[in-house]
This record gives structure tokens, sequence and C-alpha cells, in this order.
């Protein structure tokens, strides 16, 4: 599995915005690229930064979105901005099971 982390800049007086666009840009587009398997959006307490973390298939489906991503522009008043996008291979997890 490989992982593109995407750190961004919000606007901390727009959390609602950036929610949105979470919602209803972000994730329908992760649903449609190829090998895809799992994302989270995350935004910090103070409502200052992001990070989207998804979860791909192969290096290429990862590497693929991510340039996606580093390509796109967003309009001037956006209450986010991309900061840098990165891919890593998943080396190992570990997940807390609870009955």
């Amino acid at each position: 599995m490989y992982t593109m982390i995407v750190g961004m800049t919000l606007d901390p007086a727009r959390p609602e915005d950036v929610d949105r666009h979470f919602y209803d840009d972000v994730v329908p587009w992760a649903w449609q690229q190829p090998g895809f398997v799992s994302g989270r959006w995350l935004r910090s307490i103070d409502n200052a930064r992001g990070q989207g973390v998804v979860v791909f298939d192969s290096a290429p489906a990862a590497e693929d979105a991510a340039a996606a991503v580093r390509a796109t522009q967003f309009p001037p008043g956006t209450a986010w901005s991309i900061d840098g996008v990165l891919v890593f291979e998943l080396i190992t997890e570990a997940e807390a099971v609870r009955s």
C-alpha cells in the first residue's frame, strides 16, 4: 500500500468552508481515483492546518493522484491552500480491536 499525504494551510475563520470542500469535493474526487483504498481528512484543533491521508493500492496510483493534486489551482479567496504532497510506502500498521 502507498499513502499520499497532503499538507494544507487553512483559513481558521472558515472551518465550515474547509469541511464542505473535504465532503463535497475531495472525497468524491478520491473515490474516482484508480487504486483508491481509503482516506482521512483532518483539520487541526486551531483550524489552521489540514492533512489528507489517502491510501492507494500501488505506487503508480498514489503518484498519479499526487501529481493531480500538485497541479490543482484553486481560485483566489479559497479557505485552503496546498503546502505539499508526498507519497510514502506503508511499512507496517497497528490497529486497536475492541469488542
